[in-house]
């Protein structure tokens, strides 16, 4: 049980630094948008004037943070999901349907990951119109969002089942503990 408990623990941690990672990057990335988007703003309809590069920018930015918050989202449980009769299931059986959507998350991200390398190595050598940066930088973003979903979705697996097994049986009166 011990082991399960230090698995957990240092599970915890590891996704904690991860996010923690992400955020801040999210947390920048949306800080750029913001002020570009003030500025663009300012700069249209006060200077009539513009940042060349800007809106080019805000666009790759937005994709950078919407594959890594869905990430992140995914590490708290608040992806897009309807669990309205799963609420209502207890012990081993919601167990195993949590393990199931967990995998099935997972499953499908990685997917989608192993799916995008062939396409960023069709489309992925032309450059971006303003920046003149290859567009795989951009598109590079899927597979990298969908295998840190995939990653968050199998540390939860391994979270659930950790978290729903049951403590080992007392040795002084034979009987297992209430693992609900």
């Amino acid at each position: 049980m011990n082991s399960l408990i230090t698995v957990n623990i240092k599970l915890a941690g590891l996704k904690s630094f991860i996010t923690r990672i992400l955020e801040f990057i999210i947390t920048a990335a949306f800080a750029v948008i913001i002020l570009l988007t003030i500025s663009l703003v300012i700069l249209r309809y006060g200077f009539n004037s513009s940042i060349i590069i800007g809106n080019e920018l805000m666009e790759y930015l937005f994709i950078y943070t919407t594959a890594f918050g869905a990430a992140v989202s995914l590490s708290r449980h608040d992806h897009i999901k309807i669990d309205f009769f799963i609420l209502k299931l207890h012990g081993v059986i919601r167990m195993i349907i949590d393990i199931l959507g967990q995998l099935m998350i997972a499953g499908i991200n990685l997917v989608i990951m192993y799916l995008s390398f062939p396409w960023i190595h069709v489309v992925g050598s032309s450059e971006s119109p303003v920046m003149r940066i290859p567009m795989s930088f951009i598109q590079i973003a899927i597979p990298i969002g969908c295998g840190l979903a995939a990653l968050y979705a199998l540390m939860n697996v391994i979270t659930i089942y950790t978290e729903a097994t049951p403590p080992p049986a007392s040795h002084a009166s034979g009987r297992r503990g209430k693992s609900e």
